[in-house]
């Protein structure tokens, strides 16, 4: 799935573009606007975007000094120049600064810019080769720095009690370029399923070229380090590398504050990308967790350990996961204790096991282990009681999530309860709430992969049958089912057969029909009503579909009443 912004200071070029590109099933791609330079910079803040048709003259920035910006946040990112005169030279000048791969004049039809997305799509997929990452792969494994830096790292989490300044040092030595005295914002991944017959050092040189991957993306404007651990696993510790202009900012922390926000909205975005290029070239499937918040050096073993748990040790359903730990699910209800990283690690081939049992419906194993899980915790320690309750919640919020049945469990059930330990009055109670949450989750044990599938349909089409009006992008669409846009356009249309965005337009071609035929409403107002910006692109969608005009139709529906 690639993504296409279309830029210009004509709105009638934008919007033509953009229904046309929707409009071309051949080509997997999710298209946005802009209508002026800073509606683009703003937008390329927060997504990632594969490719840019923009105007080469636009008013406050030319196309080339919007190209030069973008490729300092998307290196990667191909740029296609639109121009209403037949300018060779400015154009190959700026074909020559890189990254722009064709211009097109705007009197050229529909033809030519779908030709030159074809040229830009193809340039991208060339410099993607595998191979190179796999080289930089093996040179890093003969280095000792990975696992310098992952001691120091993990001894930090283990024992934040160092000075700051032994930590600096530590760091230098390392060659660890993060400050200590700043947050870090942590993502934990994992490779959801090995390919057959790979050996102990295919997996490790896997894991290097997919940290290689990470680094391209990650390198323009985060800094970063990436250490992996356990069997398949991976975590970055990351660091804003720059701040916006001083002066721009009143409050003391804003701008630090912005930084991370900024970071945070852009990292998320890239791990879609590394997941898609991942599985392009290695074809491997990676899942990632990313923290909501940054955290104080201090925490983060805490953090770490609770992505860690959220993340979960389950097998691989065929999907790989990007997961935004979230306040929603309370799990940083207890941020302001300190926890420790360590404390509870003997249980965890316990706690494996537990997950397997309500994986596999075994409703006596479960419970006889939970019992002894809770037992194990008679201990009057709270850090103890806190950290264990909150293993089993993450274990089951995380199964419910998986398997679709989230909402539906918290009709039934008190999320604060499942979630926050001093909702209860005591362990007996707490112990006892997230054995009922157990129970109702064995009772709908995990579908088969296929009727997960049917279950994404289902619900993926009721939304859009309730917001036709709304936003139904594939990034949001991605957010209700909990799946990033690129699985979710490539299962709906193994399901169905179809593109996601032709059954959208057919729906909305049916509601305002519907309209068109039973209402008085006028026809800009049925095109809002149905997700359309501008009566124009409604009106050829419209014709498109049905044959005739909306207002062709609506004249034939009076007709036929009348009779």
């Amino acid at each position: 799935m690639k993504r296409i912004l279309i830029v210009d200071d004509e709105p009638i070029i934008v919007n033509s573009i953009f229904r046309m590109l929707e409009e071309t099933s051949h080509l997997d791609l999710e298209a946005y606007r802009a209508y002026n330079v800073y509606e683009a910079l703003d937008r390329l803040k927060q997504t990632r975007i594969d490719v840019v048709i923009s105007d080469i003259r636009m008013p406050g920035m030319s196309g080339i000094e919007l190209h030069k910006q973008i490729i300092e946040s998307w290196p990667r990112c191909k740029v296609i120049f639109l121009t209403g005169y037949n300018e060779f030279e400015y154009a190959r000048h700026a074909i020559r600064t890189g990254g722009v791969v064709d211009y097109v004049l705007k009197n050229e039809d529909d033809h030519a810019i779908v030709s030159a997305v074809e040229k830009a799509f193809a340039e991208m997929e060339k410099a993607e080769d595998g191979a190179v990452h796999m080289l930089r792969a093996r040179k890093k494994l003969q280095l000792a720095l990975p696992a310098l830096q992952r001691n120091t790292l993990f001894d930090l989490m283990r024992d934040p009690s160092s000075s700051s300044k032994e930590v600096e040092k530590r760091f230098e030595e390392s060659e660890i370029l993060l400050k200590p005295d700043k947050k870090v914002f942590l993502v934990l991944g994992r490779v959801d399923e090995w390919m057959e017959g790979a050996s102990e050092a295919d997996r490790t040189l896997f894991l290097g070229a997919c940290q290689n991957i990470a680094e391209e993306y990650l390198a323009p404007t985060v800094e970063s380090v990436s250490v992996t651990f356990e069997s398949g696993k991976l975590a970055w510790f990351m660091q804003p590398k720059s701040y916006a202009g001083k002066g721009e900012f009143e409050e003391v922390g804003e701008e630090e504050r912005w930084a991370y926000e900024h970071m945070k909205t852009r990292v998320y975005g890239i791990l879609e990308a590394v997941q898609q290029t991942c599985k392009q070239l290695l074809k491997l499937s990676i899942s990632f967790v990313m923290a909501r918040e940054p955290s104080e050096w201090s925490q983060a073993g805490a953090q770490f350990y609770f992505l860690k748990a959220l993340l979960g040790q389950s097998s691989y359903n065929g999907q790989e996961l990007l997961i935004q730990d979230s306040n929603q699910l309370g799990l940083r209800s207890a941020s302001d204790r300190d926890i420790p990283f360590s404390e509870s690690q003997h249980n965890k081939k316990q706690f494996e096991l537990l997950e397997q049992y309500l994986a596999g419906g075994k409703r006596d194993s479960f419970h006889r282990l939970y019992g002894e899980i809770a037992n194990q915790v008679a201990l009057p320690e709270y850090p103890y009681r806190l950290e264990t309750f909150h293993i089993l919640s993450l274990n089951l919020i995380s199964y419910a999530i998986r398997v679709g049945l989230f909402h539906e469990l918290f009709m039934k059930m008190d999320l604060g309860k499942t979630t926050q330990y001093d909702a209860h009055e005591c362990w007996e109670e707490a112990i006892a709430y997230l054995a009922a949450v157990a129970d109702y989750l064995l009772d709908y044990r995990e579908p088969a992969p296929e009727e997960q599938s049917e279950r994404l349909i289902a619900t993926i089409h009721n939304y859009v049958q309730a917001h036709l009006g709304g936003d139904l992008s594939l990034t949001r669409l991605s957010m209700v089912v909990h799946h990033s846009p690129t699985y979710l356009s490539r299962i709906y249309k193994r399901m169905t057969g179809r593109m996601l965005s032709d059954y959208i337009t057919e729906e909305r071609m049916n509601k305002a029909r519907d309209l068109l035929a039973q209402s008085d409403l006028k026809i800009q107002e049925i095109a809002t009503r149905v997700g359309y910006e501008a009566a124009p692109q409604f009106n050829r969608s419209f014709k498109k579909t049905f044959k005739m005009t909306p207002q062709e139709y609506r004249d034939l529906s009076y007709r036929i009443n009348d009779e």
